[in-house]
C-alpha cells in the first residue's frame, strides 16, 4: 500500500480537526479549509482527480443535499421563534415545574423524554431553552449545567432525523434501514445517559434509589425508537418516542395520584399545539398514499443517484405549522435574525458536503476505507467504527457534518464483511451522540445560560463542562461498541431486511 497516498487522502480530515481543535477556529472556517486542501490535492496529485463531469456531479449533488438540510433548518428556526414569542416554552416549563414529582425524577423525564422530543422536532439546541431554566431552578448550577447537555443525546433523530436522512442520501440507502439500525447501535446509550443523569444529581445513593425507573425509561426510549423507525417513520421517531417516554415517566411517578388531573393541570395543550400539528401533518403525508405520491413526484431535484423532493420535506411542514401558529396568535419574529442564526450552520453543511462528495468522487474515500479495512480481523474494525464516528461528530460539532465527512468510509469498511449499513449506523450513532460534548454545543449551552441569567454571578467554565462530557463519552463509546459487536455477530441486517 502506498502510504503517501493514504496520508494525502487523510489530509482534508486532518486539516478540519487541526483548525477546530488546535487552531480553535469556527466550524465554517475549518470546513472551508478542508475543502481548500481537497481542491489542492485534486489539482496536484494525479491519483486523485476529477473529470469535468465528476466535478459538476460533485457540485450539484452537494447543493441538492445542502438544500435538503437548509429547507429544514430555516423553517425550524422560524417555528422555534414563533413558539418562543408566543411563550409556549415558558408554559411548558411551568407545567413541568408544577408536577408534584421529585426533582431527580423530573430530571429523568426531561433527559430521556421531553427534551429528546423537543430536540427531535426543532433541533439546533432548541431543547436547551426548555431544559436550562428548569434544571437551574431545581438543582445547583454545576449539576444543572451537566444535565442540560445530557438531554442533547438524541442527535441521530434531531431536527426530524436530518442527519440520518442526509446519511441515507449519501449512501443511496433506504432511510428506514439506516434509521432502524441506528436505533439498535444506540440502544444502550439512553439507559446509560439516564444513569449518568442520576449520578450527576446525587451520586450512587440517588442511582440506587431510582435505578429501576432510570433503566426502564432509558430502555423504553430505545425500544420506542426501534419500533418507530422500523414500523412508522424515521423522521418522527424521536418526537413520538420522547413524548411517550416522558408521559410514561409521569404516570409511573404518580403513585396512585390523579394522573389525568396532573397532565391537564394548567391546560398544557395550547403550549403543545405546534408539536401536535407537526406530528399530525407528517402522519397524513406518510399514511395518505396519494398525497405522499403527489408531494414526492410533483417536483424532484436530481443529481446522479441523489434525489430530493422539496414538497415532501419535513421543512415544509415546519413552515406550514409556523404560519398556522402565526395566524392563531400573530407575533413578531425577525426573519433577518433567523437567517443570521442559520448562516453558519448552512455554510458549514454546504462545505462538508462539498468536501465529502469531492473526496468520494476523486477516490480519497476509497483509499481511506481500504487502509482502515487493512487492519486484519473483525475486532479492530468493530473497535474503530464507533471511534471514527465519535471523532467526526466531535470535530465538526454536527451529526450532519460528521456523516458527510466519513459515513461513506464506514460503509465501505463494513462492506468488507457484507454489513456496510450496520457500520454506517454505528457511525451515525457515534457522530450524533458525540455532538453533546463538541465545542460549538458547549459554547451554545454557556451562551444560553448567561443570556437566561444575565444578572447572576454564574462562574461557569467551558473547560469544566468539556471535561465532564468527554468522561461521559467513554461510556457512550462502550455502549455503541457492545451493541455493534452483538449486532455484527448475529448479522442483524440479514435478519431485519
Amino acid at each position: 500500500m502506498n502510504y503517501g497516498l493514504v496520508i494525502t487522502a487523510f489530509l482534508p480530515i486532518i486539516t478540519v480537526i487541526f483548525c477546530l481543535v488546535a487552531w480553535k477556529q469556527n466550524v465554517v472556517f475549518s470546513s472551508f479549509m478542508g475543502l481548500g486542501v481537497t481542491a489542492l490535492i485534486i489539482l496536484f496529485i494525479d491519483s486523485y482527480h476529477l473529470t469535468i463531469n465528476q466535478f459538476f456531479l460533485t457540485f450539484k449533488s452537494a447543493l441538492i443535499l445542502s438544500f435538503s438540510a437548509i429547507i429544514v433548518i430555516i423553517p425550524g428556526l422560524y417555528l422555534n421563534g414563533v413558539i418562543r414569542e408566543q411563550k409556549n416554552l415558558e408554559k411548558i416549563t411551568s407545567w413541568i415545574e408544577d408536577l408534584p414529582i421529585n426533582s431527580e425524577i423530573k430530571a429523568l423525564i426531561l433527559v430521556v423524554g421531553f427534551l429528546p422530543d423537543v430536540e427531535s422536532l426543532t433541533g439546533f439546541g432548541v431543547s436547551l431553552f426548555l431544559g436550562i431554566p428548569i434544571f437551574f431552578n431545581l438543582f445547583p448550577k454545576q449539576e444543572a449545567l451537566k444535565l442540560s447537555v445530557l438531554g442533547m443525546n438524541i442527535m441521530p433523530w434531531g431536527t426530524l432525523a436530518l442527519a440520518t436522512v442526509i446519511g441515507a442520501h449519501l449512501l443511496e440507502a433506504p432511510l428506514i434501514q439506516l434509521g432502524t439500525l441506528t436505533s439498535l447501535t444506540s440502544f444502550l446509550v439512553f439507559p446509560y445517559v439516564a444513569l449518568v443523569s442520576l449520578y450527576v444529581i446525587g451520586g450512587l445513593n440517588i442511582i440506587k434509589k431510582n435505578i429501576f425507573l432510570a433503566l426502564f425509561l432509558g430502555f423504553l426510549l430505545s425500544a420506542l425508537l426501534f419500533f418507530n423507525n422500523y414500523y412508522l417513520s424515521t423522521e418522527t421517531a424521536g418526537v413520538i418516542s420522547g413524548i411517550i417516554t416522558g408521559l410514561c415517566g409521569i404516570y409511573l411517578s404518580c403513585r396512585g395520584r390523579n394522573y389525568i388531573g396532573m397532565l391537564l393541570k394548567g391546560n398544557p395543550f395550547k403550549a403543545f399545539l405546534p408539536y401536535l400539528l407537526v406530528l399530525t401533518f407528517i402522519a397524513c403525508i406518510r399514511l395518505i398514499q396519494p398525497l405522499k405520491a403527489f408531494l414526492t413526484d410533483v417536483f424532484v431535484l436530481k443529481s446522479g443517484n441523489v434525489n430530493f423532493s422539496p414538497l415532501a420535506s419535513p421543512g415544509m411542514i415546519l413552515l406550514v405549522v409556523a404560519l398556522i401558529m402565526q395566524k392563531i396568535k400573530p407575533v413578531r419574529v425577525s426573519l433577518s435574525g433567523i437567517l443570521k442564526k442559520s448562516k453558519n450552520a448552512c455554510l458549514s453543511i454546504l462545505a462538508f458536503l462539498l468536501l465529502s462528495q469531492a473526496m468520494l468522487q476523486s477516490g480519497m474515500i476509497k483509499t481511506i476505507s481500504t487502509y482502515l479495512s487493512s487492519f486484519s480481523g473483525e475486532i479492530p474494525a468493530l473497535l474503530l467504527s464507533p471511534l471514527i464516528g465519535m471523532l467526526s461528530g466531535f470535530t465538526t460539532g454536527s451529526n450532519v457534518g460528521g456523516n458527510a465527512l466519513l459515513i461513506g468510509t464506514q460503509y465501505e469498511i463494513g462492506q468488507q464483511y457484507r454489513q456496510g449499513l450496520l457500520f454506517a449506523a454505528a457511525h451515525n450513532s457515534g457522530a450524533g451522540h458525540m455532538v453533546f460534548c463538541s465545542i460549538p454545543l458547549i459554547v451554545l449551552v454557556i451562551t444560553i445560560v448567561k443570556d437566561t441569567y444575565p444578572l447572576n454571578n454564574l462562574h461557569i467554565s467551558e473547560s469544566h463542562l468539556l471535561k465532564f462530557t468527554l468522561e461521559v463519552s467513554v461510556g457512550i463509546y462502550f455502549a455503541i461498541f457492545v451493541a455493534l459487536y452483538t449486532l455484527f455477530h448475529i448479522n442483524v441486517e440479514r435478519i431485519l431486511f
